[in-house]
């Protein structure tokens, strides 16, 4: 566990290496000479984040002026830093709820703007708040997509720590193979960058993986490689954390050069006046002693080590020295020592742990009572034996009487333990039938996910085919370069097809996107053709999400039969809003209607293309397995003297 800790310490030193409070005399006046709402934004946001670990007062000040001021002016670049300079400080005072807030409403604003480094760090603040929630996975996974955002901003410093930050959250889930090649990732490029700080750092998160993996010889050799670094940088807190590091692989196998080790590690806490630090590196040279048999050094120290825990407020670290306390009273042979600190570390473990203690404290107490008492037991054991043989020689005159006792006894025992077996029998069928519906229910959800993918593989090979088919018919025209633009914006949108082809659902402002690329794509070999995607700001701010590609099959459709087939201006818009508890969408176009294109035939038979068809047998599919209302309503739409001027489709989801 402490490891574990010291990876973790290193890691927010390196995340928050970009703050500077000695930049915030010259942003102080930058603020006062500046000509413009937006400049001062700017520099309040910036203030903010230098100010987050000197002066969290000044910092929250700051953000919050930057945050009315952007909302004024409507710039979404400042509100989104504002937001999330305030999320990160929030998190770093313990506000987790409020800091997921803030930097949820940053990651909106950054993705509305389209600016991959600043998705990246919205995305790492919320991997650090989900972390210090416990929620490991969550974590991970914006680690993970914020790594992806940071490669495609081409930003080399904040890609390498998230590599490290990765790998740290790959250790905690306990996938060690994963956490050493992220941190052997980040090594490398720290290395390729010149920062031999955060390098030594990655080689010590190196060793201890391996130290997890219970390779302990390269575990060392990461450990005296760091070491070297942080020697030549004369960082006292590196050289600290390493040596205690070796000390701990080390104890085991040659305690001499351990309690070197920690000496050495105490020395440089000593240099910082690092209490918490003392603390562990003081309970590991207590631990040390007291397997050598040195129980006076081993309590002094425990005792030192005690007295610093005491003003860190680490329960878990109270808890450990009230263990080593009570391992120390043992082998000094004062049971009331080791009583008294065992029902302190099972009251502290119990608040941490949330773990039932009460159990486990009476078994102790059971425990030291029969230590104390045995030379009592003894005692009792030569009365029992007394109490016996008295007895055995009254057992004579009450044969008769123990015989049918014992007989009545028998018949009531069987009778119980009949009773008994047949009551555990029917609660095991019962548990079994409870089991039985679970699975049965589970089935029935995997059949109705199975149904779903069957249906996206029938669309997107039906999309790939009308695009390609597309591209081909532009070659033929001759139209080579417009059908190399054409062909690589396809490629944009398949990548799109595939990310969507992951989840059942996406966010509204991604399906749009989505849409935005195709009809690009269609206006590239559709004469005449315009077009617009809207998505109401309320959704936005909602992040609400829709079906993945359940709307482009509907363009599509009005655009093969509505606008392909009419002269003159060719006008299509996609419009998403919210209808009380549903999102609608509708695809509007300006032209020939269903009756021209033949998509509505006279003995009442519509002809639909295999995507709407696949489309409303997904829409089927989701209402059926999420619930809800979803519908699609298809509406013609007449001029003045009732002729088509086009149709609507309105999909409620």
């Amino acid at each position: 566990m402490r490891a574990l800790l010291l990876s973790c310490a290193l890691a927010l030193p390196v995340f928050l290496m970009a703050q500077d409070a000695s930049l915030v005399p010259g942003i102080r006046t930058e603020l006062a000479s500046a000509t413009n709402d937006t400049l001062r934004a700017d520099a309040l946001a910036r203030l903010c984040f230098n100010l987050i670990n000197t002066n969290p007062d000044s910092a929250r000040h700051y953000g919050e002026q930057a945050l009315a001021l952007a909302s004024r002016i409507a710039n979404t670049r400042a509100l989104g830093d504002a937001h999330n300079n305030l999320g990160w400080l929030e998190a770093q005072q313990g506000h987790l709820d409020s800091a997921a807030h803030h930097l949820d409403k940053a990651l909106a604003l950054f993705r509305k703007a389209g600016r991959p480094d600043h998705i990246a760090v919205a995305l790492s603040n919320k991997g650090w708040v989900a972390e210090k929630h416990g929620d490991q996975v969550g974590a991970l996974s914006h680690f993970l997509e914020a790594l992806m955002f940071s490669e495609q901003a081409k930003d080399s410093a904040s890609t390498s720590i998230l590599l490290y930050s990765i790998g740290i959250a790959y250790r905690k889930t306990g996938d060690m193979k994963q956490a050493l090649e992220f941190l052997e990732r980040s090594a490398a490029m720290e290395r390729a960058l010149g920062r031999k700080n955060t390098q030594a750092n990655c080689t010590v998160a190196i060793g201890n993986t391996y130290r997890e993996m219970g390779d302990t010889t390269r575990a060392l050799e990461q450990m005296q490689q760091a070491a070297v670094m942080f020697e030549a940088l004369r960082d006292h807190q590196g050289l600290g954390i390493t040596a205690e590091n070796l000390g701990d692989l080390l104890a085991p196998r040659d305690p001499a050069a351990a309690l070197n080790a920690y000496r050495k590690a105490r020395a440089h806490y000593d240099t910082l006046h690092s209490t918490t630090d003392l603390a562990y590196v003081l309970r590991s040279l207590g631990a040390l002693h007291l397997r050598a048999g040195r129980t006076k050094e081993a309590a002094e120290a425990l005792r030192t080590g005690q007295a610093l825990v005491a003003g860190t407020g680490d329960a878990e670290l109270e808890m450990n020295y009230a263990f080593s306390l009570a391992e120390l009273g043992r082998a000094q042979g004062d049971a009331d020592a080791v009583f008294s600190q065992m029902e302190r570390y099972l009251a502290l473990k119990d608040s941490v742990q949330g773990a039932d203690t009460q159990r486990e404290l009476a078994r102790l107490r059971t425990a030291f009572d029969t230590e104390r008492k045995e030379k009592d037991n003894a005692l009792l054991r030569a009365q029992n034996s007394e109490q016996a043989e008295r007895i055995r020689r009254n057992r004579q005159r009450l044969v008769g009487i123990a015989v049918i006792a014992a007989l009545a006894t028998i018949a009531a025992l069987l009778f119980y333990l009949n009773y008994r077996q047949k009551r555990k029998h029917a609660l095991l069928l019962e548990d079994l039938n409870s089991k039985l519906a679970n699975s049965n229910a589970e089935i029935t959800e995997i059949n109705g996910l199975l149904e779903l993918k069957l249906l996206r593989s029938q669309m997107n090979p039906h999309f790939i085919y009308n695009s390609l088919s597309s591209a081909a018919r532009m070659t033929q025209a001759g139209q080579h370069v417009e059908a190399l633009a054409y062909l690589q914006g396809f490629a944009r949108l398949l990548r799109q097809v595939l990310d969507h082809s992951v989840d059942d659902r996406v966010s509204v402002e991604a399906e749009a996107d989505f849409l935005r690329q195709y009809l690009k794509l269609e206006a590239v070999r559709m004469e005449g053709l315009t077009y617009t995607v809207e998505v109401d700001a309320m959704l936005l701010e909602e992040d609400a999400d829709v079906p993945a590609l359940i709307v482009q099959p509907f363009v599509e459709n009005a655009i093969l039969h509505g606008l392909s087939e009419k002269a003159g201006e060719r006008r299509l818009t996609v419009h998403f809003d919210r209808v009380e508890e549903h999102v609608r969408c509708m695809i509007t176009d300006n032209g020939v209607g269903r009756m021209a294109s033949g998509t509505s035939m006279p003995n009442g038979k519509d002809h639909r293309s295999l995507g709407m068809q696949l489309t409303r047998e997904r829409l089927l599919l989701l209402t059926r397995r999420l619930g809800g209302e979803r519908s699609v309503q298809v509406e013609d739409l007449l001029d003045v003297n009732g002729e088509p001027m086009g149709t609507r489709v309105t999909l409620l989801l």
